[in-house]
């Protein structure tokens, strides 16, 4: 090894040591590596609040009605503590109307009061315990609030009601991670994407796992394939230039962190990743890496084991129909 590969090797080693990795589209999946950022991994908290009753809000006076339409208007339009006032009034006069309350939890998440947030949605799965929306946003709100374990029986409820639901996997293994069951949090990656092949977000954080694990070359085929659904997540590159880098594949890894830094959105770590790695040169006779090849590879070995997860269903569980995938923190609401 030539003298410059060697002091390039050192101070990565050292930029790793002196710092941590980086939380679903939702609560987890911002997750991104640099070797600038602290780790920030939630600490155990209380149990989840038990649902008390909300009382009445005023509204402003310019609101004539608090019907559920003007309610979703102020919301959809990002006006979350007006939402959060009229689902407020409404949901008092409409107390049987699961939706009144799984939105005025939704308003009360957007507006940071996330303990209203518990009471909204476990009030909605009074109403009907049905609601796998409820579920799963009242599970976010759960991690946002580092109560990992009170999202774990959550996100069970969800899977009881619908045990095919890949965001339920993905938000299980972020309930995983935060409490440091590594293994199982893989898995429940893994099985999210059996689900659906094209859950780039749990691709990406089952490869984050592998990387905090220093498993770089387990997670370049994930990533190879996150990054061939989603070219718009710059985090994405970010995290696909890491591995390759850890892998000795500076000049891919550079390519990586380039493209990272041309998409919108993107922090300035990618730019400092790519200007760390510009100058280092590669090991002689490195194969160069075939990210097609690894996408399809990791294509055929969830293929593979596609199988497994259909048969861990029970008969009941495969004739419930899926509740369409929340992609963001703020589920498609309905009309």
């Amino acid at each position: 090894m030539s003298k410059i590969i060697r002091i390039a090797s050192a101070a990565l080693a050292l930029a790793v040591f002196v710092a941590g990795c980086g939380t679903d589209e939702e609560t987890f999946n911002n997750k991104t590596i640099s070797k600038n950022d602290s780790k920030t991994t939630p600490a155990p908290v209380a149990e989840t609040t038990t649902p008390g009753t909300t009382p009445p809000v005023a509204v402003p006076h310019s609101v004539t009605e608090a019907t559920y339409e003007n309610s979703e208007t102020a919301f959809l339009e990002g006006r979350y503590d007006e939402a959060y006032d009229l689902f407020t009034i409404y949901t008092s006069k409409r107390p049987e109307n699961a939706w009144g309350h799984y939105m005025l939890g939704m308003s009360a998440w957007k507006s940071g009061r996330l303990e209203d947030a518990q009471v909204a949605f476990n009030h909605a799965l009074e109403v009907d315990s049905t609601l796998v929306k409820a579920h799963l946003n009242l599970a976010r709100v759960l991690l946002e609030s580092h109560q990992p374990q009170a999202a774990l029986t959550a996100i069970e409820s969800a899977l009881a009601v619908d045990g095919a639901s890949s965001t339920a996997r993905r938000l299980q293994g972020n309930a995983y991670h935060s409490l440091g069951q590594t293994e199982e949090a893989l898995e429940a990656y893994r099985v999210a994407i059996q689900i659906d092949p094209e859950d780039a977000w749990s691709m990406n954080n089952l490869a984050f796992i592998l990387i905090e694990a220093g498993r770089y070359d387990e997670a370049l085929p994930a990533l190879a394939r996150a990054t061939e659904l989603r070219k718009d997540v710059p985090l994405f590159f970010n995290n696909l230039g890491m591995a390759l880098e850890r892998t000795g594949h500076y000049r891919a890894a550079e390519d990586a962190y380039t493209y990272a830094g041309s998409l919108e959105g993107v922090s300035e770590r990618a730019v400092a990743n790519r200007e760390r790695v510009r100058g280092v040169r590669e090991q002689p006779g490195l194969d160069p890496v075939d990210l097609a090849a690894l996408a399809r590879a990791f294509e055929a070995e969830l293929q593979g084991k596609s199988s497994v997860a259909t048969d861990a269903l029970t008969a009941e569980e495969q004739d419930v129909s899926v509740t369409p995938a929340d992609t963001t923190s703020s589920a498609q609401q309905p009309r």
